[in-house]
């Protein structure tokens, strides 16, 4: 059939180009341990002549100032708060700006190559020359790639909305390094969220787009029990294309996204941290 080698052409660069590329960020490094904190011997103190016992509350005031601090819960609940912040600095400071950067530029990609496919589909005319397949695949396709580009540069991530908030919470009192910490911490659980929901979508949307491809160029041999095209070699070539994409799409699904990675990493540095200061 004349036109098996177009087809298996177009269905090759359509379903590369088109498909959402969920491309495996490095694992986040590793945030390095926490600094040791070496103690503070308190100086002695000479307690004032009495003959009465002090009292158990007024220790922390015949105490040094430096003894106080090393030597109450607070000081160590103080440190701890200090290094969780730290923690979260590492990893949300600096994300929105590389994600936004990534995402505008791949909607710009997807918005171009749609217009191109639905333009290339109006060259076909819609008579018996068996090109109105082609035509049906390429504003298929390009529906699709217009509709992926809109999304992705009108569904702005957690991961862009949250880190920003979170940076410009202040941090001068212990209330406030309080507040900053309990939100950076749902911050990360919102983004690994948000991130499975997105990849989820995404990558069934390309595997419909994938099975949608074999449908539309195989629609006479499913529903009119037709003869498939000859050469038969080109037939396995659309064929083995269009289930590699469905297929790859599937594993994204089941993927860990750079979200949670980030969640897994906290998580970890986290428990490390507690440990050390519970020694």
């Amino acid at each position: 059939m004349s036109r098996a080698p177009t087809l298996a052409s177009v269905v090759a660069v359509s379903l590369l180009s088109t498909s959402l590329a969920f491309a495996q960020t490095p694992p986040v490094e590793a945030l390095p341990p926490p600094p040791p904190t070496g103690s503070v011997t308190a100086p002695p103190v000479t307690p004032p002549p009495t003959t009465t016992p002090p009292r158990v509350g007024a220790a922390a005031s015949v105490l040094a100032p430096g003894a106080a601090w090393n030597l109450t819960p607070p000081a160590t609940q103080r440190a701890f708060t200090r290094e969780r912040l730290r923690l979260l600095n590492q990893s949300l400071i600096g994300l929105p700006e590389r994600s936004r950067t990534g995402r505008i530029t791949e909607g710009i990609i997807n918005l171009a190559l749609g217009g191109g496919l639905f333009a290339l589909g109006f060259l076909f005319s819609s008579d018996t020359d068996g090109s109105s397949p082609l035509r049906t695949l390429l504003w298929f396709q390009g529906g699709y790639s217009v509709l992926n580009g809109a999304v992705g540069l009108a569904w702005t991530p957690a991961r862009e909305r949250l880190p920003p908030v979170y940076g410009a919470m202040p941090v001068r009192t212990g209330a406030q390094r309080r507040a900053r910490l309990l939100y950076g911490e749902q911050a990360i659980e919102e983004m690994a969220r948000d991130s499975r929901l997105r990849r989820t979508l995404t990558g069934i949307g390309s595997a419909v787009l994938g099975l949608g491809t074999l449908g539309v160029l195989y629609r006479d041999q499913i529903f009119d029990n037709a003869e498939m095209p000859e050469p038969a070699e080109y037939n396995y070539l659309i064929i083995g294309l269009s289930l590699v994409s469905v297929a790859a799409n599937v594993i994204t699904v089941f993927s860990q996204t750079e979200e949670e990675r980030i969640r897994a990493n906290y998580r970890q540095e986290l428990q490390l941290l507690r440990e050390s200061t519970e020694e």
